[in-house]
């Protein structure tokens, strides 16, 4: 599984010097479009309900060093190469649905179930560190794709699977490991 600060290096990489906000709510929907397209998460760090939407606060600590203005130049130990393929192009997908909207936009697209569930009443100003519910994420993310709401586009699911060589070997030890069970069978 991927963690948040892999997950932000992309982003930083698809939208170079992001900023700050814009940054932390594409995790959110990165995080939520693949709940609803997998059933699992993209990264297991938490979602905060801060008062501008969900913020990934382990990813705003590790980057604030680094913050030049509002922009985020990079992650520092993210690395985007440890994302599979699938999960680069659900990022893709949701930097390409959602990288016009400024980061106001953003804020308010964020403002869905999960967040309202995790205030639970606050002021939309108000200070906030509850944790928002991966759960209540992946309703959210569902329902939309069963409503009327433009939507990103699923990637296709895909099997990184290992070069042909190594998978020769596995089933050469396996052939192996087994040869004696396989050559009883073959009797019966």
């Amino acid at each position: 599984m991927a963690n948040i600060y892999d997950v932000g290096q992309l982003i930083t990489e698809l939208i170079p010097n992001v900023d700050k906000m814009k940054l932390y709510k594409l995790c959110f929907f990165s995080q939520g479009w693949h709940l609803a397209w997998t059933g699992k998460p993209l990264f297991p760090e938490s979602l905060l309900a801060w008062s501008k939407g969900p913020v990934p606060s382990q990813l705003r600590d590790r980057t604030e060093p680094v913050v030049e203005g509002l922009a985020v130049p990079h992650v520092p130990g993210g690395q985007s190469e440890n994302l599979s393929r699938y999960e680069r192009d659900v990022i893709q997908n949701v930097v390409e649905f959602y990288g016009h909207y400024s980061s106001p936009e953003l804020s308010d697209l964020s403002h869905g179930k999960s967040w309202a569930e995790a205030r639970r009443g606050l002021p939309d100003s108000a200070h906030s560190l509850e944790k928002i519910s991966v759960t209540t994420i992946l309703e959210e993310f569902t329902d939309q794709i069963h409503s009327d709401t433009p939507t990103p586009t699923a990637p296709p699911l895909s099997f990184d699977l290992p070069p042909l060589d190594m998978l020769l070997e596995l089933t050469a030890d396996v052939e192996n490991d087994w040869h004696d069970t396989f050559e009883l069978l073959a009797t019966r």
